[in-house]
C-alpha cells in the first residue's frame, strides 16, 4: 500500500514528479478527474474503504477529504463528466456489489445513489465522455461465490440517475485489473 500522488505532464515525455499525499495508505482504489479536481474513490488502511479524496489538478499537493460512499468497497471504477463523478461496482470482503454512486465534483460531501450497474462485479474498466459513462468486463458473483468473468458493458447516462442497460459486449471476457480510458470519443478497455 501506499499514500503517494505522481503526474506527468501528457504533452511531453518523461518521468513522474511527486504530486502529493493520499490521506492514507492505500490499494485497490479507483480514481477519475475533471479539468480541475481528482477524486480517489474507496480502500484504505484502517478500515477506511468508504472514503472519497480529492486533489485540485493545478496545484501540487496533498489529497483532502471529500467525503464517503454509500456503500464500502474496493477494486471499483469510476468515471465522470466535467460535473459529476461516478463510482461503479467494487466488493467488500466477499460480497461484490452493483451500486453506482455519484458526487458533484465542485462541492464536497457524501455520495448519493445513482442506481445500479446490470451485475454485481468488481475488477472492471470505466470510461466515460460528457454524457455517457460505460463499465466494461470485470468478475464477481453477488452471493460472493466463486467469481466468473463478465464480458458485459453496462451504460448510464450521467446527467441522469437511474440502474446501467446494455451497452454490448467485449470481445472476450475481462478481468483481473481491467481499466479503461476515453478521448471523450471512443474508449478502450
Amino acid at each position: 500500500m501506499s499514500d503517494v500522488i505522481q503526474y506527468i505532464t501528457i504533452a511531453n515525455t518523461g518521468n513522474a514528479t511527486d504530486f502529493g499525499d493520499l490521506l492514507s495508505s492505500n490499494r485497490y482504489i479507483s480514481g477519475t478527474a475533471s479539468t480541475t479536481r481528482g477524486l480517489f474513490f474507496g480502500h484504505g488502511d484502517g478500515g477506511t474503504i468508504n472514503r472519497i479524496q480529492y486533489i485540485t489538478i493545478a496545484n501540487t499537493g496533498n489529497a483532502t477529504d471529500f467525503g464517503d460512499l454509500t456503500v464500502g468497497r474496493y477494486f471499483s471504477a469510476a468515471a465522470a463528466s466535467s460535473t459529476r463523478a461516478l463510482c461503479g461496482g467494487g466488493r467488500n470482503g466477499s460480497t461484490y456489489y452493483n451500486v453506482i454512486d455519484y458526487v458533484t465534483i465542485a462541492s464536497t460531501g457524501n455520495a448519493t445513489d445513482f442506481g445500479n450497474l446490470i451485475t454485481h462485479k468488481m475488477d472492471h474498466g470505466a470510461a466515460s465522455d460528457k454524457i455517457t459513462a460505460v463499465f466494461a468486463g470485470g468478475r464477481g458473483n453477488s452471493d460472493g461465490s466463486s467469481a466468473p468473468t463478465h464480458e458485459t458493458i453496462d451504460s448510464v447516462t450521467i446527467s441522469t440517475t437511474g440502474n446501467a442497460s446494455d451497452f454490448g459486449d467485449l470481445n472476450n471476457d475481462k478481468s483481473y485489473g481491467t481499466s479503461g480510458a476515453s478521448n471523450a470519443h471512443g474508449g478502450i478497455a
